[in-house]
């Protein structure tokens, strides 16, 4: 059975703890960046069993996710109570291709999201991250502050899947070029 949004959450939220989300979150794009380089596409691709994403479709998700958190992010802070649709990753990463997407391009992709919506958030004082709202399809209402966290939970979740997917293949010498 597939992990409830509840489950996910407290599982996600117990990585980041009390750290500062803006300052995990201002350091993802770094530790991704660490941890693929030099790894050779082969094992970046791989997928650790049917139906889990690569390493590649991992980060392409990122960067998609920090395009959609823009979208919101703005939409909050701009008109609070706004609708915020759901998208389904899934879909996304097979209707937009993640697994053809050079990791390269998927990481540059989302260090530049990642730093417009940083400076966004640290643009508008932390107060205003809790009046600021929107209405989510599936969760109900949710702030900017509930978003912030959750984002930097989130990043923390898939740095733990990519850390565990190379790692796992280190022995395989992938530090070797393609």
């Amino acid at each position: 059975m597939p992990e409830s949004f509840e489950a996910y959450r407290a599982r996600v939220l117990s990585y980041l703890g009390d750290r500062d989300p803006l300052r995990v979150q201002a350091g993802t794009a770094a530790r991704l960046a660490h941890l693929v380089s030099g790894v050779r596409r082969s094992i970046l691709a791989s997928r650790p069993a049917a139906g889990k994403w690569s390493v590649v479709e991992i980060v392409a998700h990122m960067a998609d996710a920090e395009l959609a958190m823009a979208w919101r992010l703005r939409n909050m802070i701009a008109t609070p109570g706004v609708r915020l649709t759901w998208w389904d990753e899934h879909l996304w990463s097979e209707a937009c291709g993640y697994s053809g997407v050079p990791v390269a391009r998927s990481l540059a992709l989302f260090r530049v999201l990642r730093s417009g919506n940083l400076a966004l958030l640290r643009s508008v004082p932390r107060r205003k991250w809790a009046t600021r709202y929107g209405v989510h399809d599936k969760r109900g209402r949710q702030t900017v502050a509930d978003f912030v966290q959750m984002e930097a939970a989130h990043d923390l979740n898939h740095l733990k899947q990519v850390t565990a997917l190379v790692r796992r293949s280190a022995a395989g010498g992938r530090r070797a070029e393609d």
